[in-house]
Parts: C-alpha cells; structure tokens; sequence
C-alpha cells in the first residue's frame, strides 16, 4: 500500500507540475477523482473477490458479476459527469482513473511475480 500511494504521489506531482507550466493547474483537481475512482474500482473488485473466495461457485459467480455491474455503473456517472463540465476535464479524469488502475495492476503483478 506505501508503494501504491508513493507512486500515486509521483504521479500527480509530474502530472501536476506539467498542468502548472500549461497554466492548467485546475485540472489537478480532476486527476485527483479519476485516481479515487480508480481507488474505489480497485477496493470494490478486491471487495467482491475476498467474498467471492469463501462461497459457493455458484454465489462467487453472482457475486463477481454483480461487482462488475456496479464497477462500471460507479465509472460510467463519474465519467459521464465529468463530460458534461468538459472534454479537459473527462481527459484528465479518466487519465487520472487509467494510471490509477495500471499502476496497481503493475504493483500486483511484480508482488506475485517476486515470490
């Protein structure tokens, strides 16, 4: 978790600081909600997997869907929120989602390669 936040924090100040010299530095703010709902995407899916582990295949596959549903549902409004103020902004925030769930997916990929 200390790497994930570190690097998040490295992301946003190069990103940051690259909106800064555009004189953009309003879009930080936007980058900002892509990465907690890049977060809230990442503890809903571990959510869901940590349940789906201890019940029935059968449960596990309705619970695994029924997260995938209400995933994309949570993505899709602040997505489409952002859309409506303007393209910068969903630009921004769906940069600030992607990097979000690339770097953890990079994070768990070294973590379970490492062993």
């Amino acid at each position: 978790m200390k790497r994930f936040i570190m690097g998040l924090g490295v992301i946003t100040l190069a990103i940051g600081s690259m909106l800064a010299a555009n004189g953009t530095a309003e879009l930080i703010g936007a980058l900002i909600i892509g990465f907690i709902t890049g977060l809230v995407f990442l503890g809903n899916m571990s959510m869901r997997l940590w349940r789906a582990a201890s019940l029935s295949a059968g449960n596990a596959k309705r619970q695994m869907l029924w997260g995938l549903v209400l995933r994309l549902l949570v993505l899709f409004i602040v997505l489409f929120a952002a859309v409506q103020i303007s393209t910068q902004v969903f630009s921004m925030v769906a940069l600030g989602f992607v990097l979000c769930y690339a770097w953890a997916m990079v994070l768990m990929i070294r973590m379970n390669s490492a062993k």
